[in-house]
């Protein structure tokens, strides 16, 4: 699907190109050769090019996207019908995940930033781990606020939301504003890998976590010249790190010292 087509703003489109190959690079390994998924959901699938993208390649695969279409996402559901008239391996489910009752089961299940908003992440959690295969695996990419910084407005968190929000309400607002993003930081729950990892443990799910994907984010600050720009507060400096070693030691921490995620969950 041309994104352009549906999407007139040429930043715009570059920015949901971006994730999307971001998206992609990160959930493709998992399309193993002896192991091929044959149903795959994605949560909070936005346009739906990743999905596209991922059927395009993957014609024998079953694919289906959760995604909520409320006022304002006109675009969204535009590009939702456009793919599914196009691909016929594609279908979408518009509601919240925590709305979804199905009987449906899926080898695969990933989500790319989009726990950070959800109004209950442990809820969606368990509605995706329920709705998986035997040997299925839930992915979740997603920033984790145990660093305190908040990547999709690039400000370093104080003491905690709301004084967060006090202190930059300026700059938040005016973001929000540029970018028809009303709500974006009202939506925000500050999950963390710690509280994954807690939750997970409670629950008897086995969880791992893939330590190695912020060695990969600093290099996409190095190859991605979209989120290079968006992350420009910090992209200098993460730059400079990652090209002096840093990435060899962050495969190397714990997963709750980077400010992004990627948890592995089984039932």
């Amino acid at each position: 699907m041309e994104l352009a087509k549906i999407f007139k703003d040429e930043k715009q489109s570059a920015r949901l190109k971006a994730e999307a190959e971001f998206g992609q690079r990160e959930i493709e390994p998992f399309f193993e050769k002896d192991n091929m998924p044959g149903s795959v959901l994605e949560v909070g699938c936005g346009t739906g090019f990743l999905l596209s993208q991922l059927a395009e390649k993957y014609k024998d695969i079953s694919f289906s996207g959760v995604e909520p279409i409320g006022p304002g996402f006109s675009q969204f559901e535009e590009a939702l019908n456009a793919i599914e008239n196009q691909y016929t391996n594609i279908t979408f489910i518009r509601k919240r995940i925590e709305d979804v009752k199905s009987n449906e089961k899926y080898d695969l299940i990933y989500s790319v930033n989009v726990f950070e908003h959800l109004d209950d992440w442990r809820e969606a959690i368990d509605i995706c781990l329920s709705m998986l295969n035997t040997n299925g695996r839930l992915i979740i990419l997603c920033p984790n606020y145990w660093i305190p910084y908040e990547s999709h407005f690039s400000l370093p968190i104080i003491g905690s939301k709301s004084l967060t929000y006090k202190i930059f309400s300026k700059k938040i607002m005016e973001m929000e504003e540029t970018y028809d993003a009303h709500g974006l930081w009202k939506s925000l729950n500050f999950v963390t890998a710690p509280q994954i990892k807690k939750y997970c443990h409670s629950r008897d799910y086995t969880l791992e976590f893939d330590t190695a994907v912020m060695a990969r984010m600093l290099d996409r600050l190095d190859e991605d010249p979209e989120f290079k720009k968006r992350q420009s507060a910090l992209a200098t400096i993460a730059i400079i790190a990652n090209r002096c070693g840093a990435g060899f030691v962050l495969r190397r921490l714990p997963a709750r010292w980077g400010a992004y995620m990627k948890a592995v969950i089984r039932v």
